[in-house]
């Protein structure tokens, strides 16, 4: 499995939280140490308070943690919350909820720096004395610098293409075969379909129908593949009103009609892919590919730093140059001890783990592998890919 093999992370010294605490602050390390001295934590017990969804949004960026994700807003409801001010300027906000023997984080695909990984737990640890265990259920860091004993498994991902200055730059990167092929899919269409028409509106300008008709275009594509479609009614309507203050949608339209589009939104300076889909009468015109591509420029034209693929590490995000960010499910332990005592947690979880790594690889991973074993296996989880996807259409 490559660089994949290193999935399970126990901390090399497996020392107790007592062994392990610093003598001074500045025995921590991250980006926070220097200024250690000064951090002040307040914790408010069953509320997260208003002032925190500005500060959420500023530190990590990200759209799944973001207080105005539709499913975050959800989990946000009566979660404690961890404040943590350095000089007076907030440097942390962690949402949590607190059973008897654990804290587990609310927010998801977040970037931690060890520092205040290591921080949050010290503080947990020592607000709640039967607290054992803080979880971090999707989370992204460098876990060699983690110092408290750990388990940690990968769950996720996010693919992330880091945007240049210029569309000329991104142009130039994604190399001659890409733009080669990005001119030959629109002539293609054109050729075809001469009323084809790729168009971009941002925000207000974004039509609520529009919206919609992209989503039904998702849900069929599904189906087509035996998915049952992932959108209810409550993610439609928080897609189609967050689209009108936050989002960025791509549309291609043939006789007028929408035949393929992407949603995405922006938070600070990144973009994220939420929706895209094209009806299966164009698949020989790699729609997709020419919504993702055009939708990226346009959000490098707009001044955009990174523009999140999401989950999926299919070889076309790679392609567009997608950079592959391993999200953690990570397990931080007061002690040596309190790791013995959850052996049984820590093996039902590395067997999740190892099967979801497992469906990866045969499903991503192993087209790339060179040999007779791996062309064989291979051919036979696309077989195993097309009968399903033929029952789905069927259906």
């Amino acid at each position: 499995m490559g660089r994949n093999r290193q999935r399970t992370h126990f901390g090399r010294t497996m020392k107790t939280a007592g062994s392990t605490l610093p003598l001074s602050p500045h025995a921590q390390r991250g980006e926070c140490a220097p200024c250690a001295e000064q951090v002040q934590i307040d914790c408010h017990e069953n509320e997260v308070p208003a002032f925190a969804a500005a500060d959420i949004d500023r530190l990590y960026g990200h759209l799944y943690c973001s207080p105005r994700y539709f499913e975050m807003a959800g989990a946000l409801a009566g979660a404690s919350c961890y404040v943590a001010r350095c000089d007076g300027k907030v440097v942390a906000v962690l949402p949590y909820r607190r059973t008897r023997d654990e804290v587990s984080v609310v927010s998801e695909y977040l970037t931690l720096d060890a520092a205040e990984i290591e921080r949050f737990c010290r503080h947990m640890f020592s607000r709640y004395p039967s607290v054992r265990r803080v979880t971090f259920p999707k989370v992204h860091a460098n876990l060699d610098a983690l110092e408290l004993p750990r388990h940690a498994m990968v769950c996720s991902e996010d693919m992330v293409v880091p945007l240049p200055e210029t569309v000329k730059d991104y142009e130039n990167a994604v190399g001659k075969n890409m733009r080669r092929n990005i001119k030959r899919y629109s002539s293609a269409l054109l050729k075809a379909f001469p009323t084809y028409r790729y168009e971009l509106h941002l925000e207000r300008d974004i039509s609520e129908q529009d919206v919609r008709d992209i989503i039904a275009l998702s849900c069929m594509r599904m189906r087509s593949k035996n998915i049952v479609p992932r959108f209810d009614d409550t993610e439609i309507d928080w897609i189609a009103a967050f689209a009108r203050t936050s989002g960025i949608v791509g549309l291609a339209r043939i006789d007028g009609k929408v035949c393929a589009g992407a949603i995405g939104f922006r938070i600070g300076d990144s973009y994220f892919m939420h929706v895209i889909a094209h009806h299966p009468q164009y698949n020989d015109y790699s729609l997709g590919i020419l919504c993702y591509y055009h939708t990226i420029c346009e959000g490098i034209a707009r001044g955009g730093k990174r523009f999140h693929l999401l989950q999926g590490r299919y070889g076309y995000k790679y392609r567009l140059l997608a950079q592959r960010r391993d999200i953690h499910h990570l397990d931080i332990y007061r002690s040596r001890l309190a790791v013995l005592a959850s052996l049984a947690h820590i093996a039902r979880k590395e067997a999740r783990g190892r099967l979801w790594l497992t469906k990866q690889w045969l499903l991503h991973d192993l087209e790339h592998k060179e040999g007779r074993g791996y062309r064989l296996l291979a051919r036979a989880v696309n077989f195993l890919r097309r009968a399903k996807r033929s029952k789905g259409a069927m259906e």
